[in-house]
């Protein structure tokens, strides 16, 4: 059977891209091993391939530094690892293994908890870069306390999450200049943006995993996504791969109503969407009541309709001057 977003007309169900609050779960979760567990990859080819490449360019610009770099470089190195063990224990979650419960692994996160060791080192020979890198310890660190607070909480059956409502960091307003033509050519300054880069997927694959395990309670904090929907299925973007071969549920809340569509559904397949970072992520609905069904088609009616009618009252207010 042909993906039933790439059937274009050809199709038994009307599509169209629309927002929806939208959360898939697997079905069944795992609870028999050390952790709990959703079993989604958080790691597909686009977040591996953005972190190949930030810490490739990290990797080249530290290198190109002529000034201290004797001192700067092992900084770097050491604050990259850092960012690793981070995102192999959010690897270890997803599989059902808490971090906490392996030797090294505890010895790692715990020494990561307050200090990105190396840092301080910097504080007198290089100041300005040390300013920079110890925002960036903030963030990193942040993040490794609510793992911490989450491994130690979290059972086979339930797993310790927090809100996941924006924190700001520092170091992302220091360095988003950074991005501009007049400094791409000056390696410390390259080096501090992609070692900001590099921290931050990291971070991101910590802060999904996060909200996954958050939404299962609080669907007041699913996200609004703008998907491709039909009443035979949905494509929608994630930082995330599902894995094929696991039973799915999809919850479905359209603005306006108080009730939540829950939908099985089945996982049909995944694109590589590099451009985004993200992944593709198609699944086939089946309704286990036709009035779900109804209901799902009535509802992208009328976004169809309501959206006609904007753009006509826009066609005529502008067609006035």
């Amino acid at each position: 059977m042909a993906a039933w977003f790439e059937k274009k007309e050809l199709r038994r169900f009307p599509r169209v891209e629309m927002p929806v609050r939208l959360f898939i779960t697997p079905e069944k979760p795992i609870t028999d091993l050390e952790i709990f567990a959703l079993g989604i990859d958080y790691f597909p080819s686009s977040v591996k391939n953005k972190i190949k490449r930030d810490h490739k360019q990290l990797i080249y610009w530290v290198n190109h530094i002529q000034e201290q770099k004797d001192i700067l470089e092992p900084v770097f190195l050491q604050m990259a690892d850092a960012a690793e063990v981070l995102g192999a224990s959010v690897e270890m979650v997803s599989r059902g293994r808490n971090p906490l419960n392996d030797e090294k692994m505890l010895e790692k996160i715990t020494t990561n908890l307050k200090t990105i060791g190396l840092i301080s080192s910097l504080e007198e020979p290089a100041p300005k870069t040390h300013n920079f890198l110890f925002e960036m310890e903030k963030k990193l660190t942040h993040f490794f306390r609510l793992l911490f607070v989450s491994l130690h909480k979290s059972t086979s059956q339930k797993y310790h999450s927090f809100n996941p409502e924006g924190h700001k960091f520092k170091i992302d307003e220091m360095t988003k200049k950074f991005s501009q033509p007049s400094f791409q050519k000056i390696p410390l300054v390259q080096s501090i943006y992609f070692m900001n880069e590099l921290v931050s997927d990291y971070c991101y694959a910590f802060q999904e995993i996060n909200l996954d395990y958050f939404s299962l309670e609080n669907p007041k904090a699913w996200e609004k996504r703008q998907v491709n929907i039909s009443a035979g299925g949905i494509a929608a973007l994630y930082p995330k791969r599902f894995l094929p071969g696991k039973p799915l549920k999809s919850r479905v809340y359209f603005d306006g109503h108080d009730r939540v569509m829950e939908v099985k559904t089945t996982f049909a397949r995944y694109e590589t969407v590099q451009s985004k970072a993200a992944e593709l992520n198609a699944f086939y609905f089946q309704f286990p009541h036709s009035q779900d069904q109804a209901f799902l088609e009535m509802e992208i009616e009328k976004y169809q309709l309501d959206k006609m009618n904007a753009h006509c009252l826009n066609h005529q207010f502008l067609a006035s001057f």
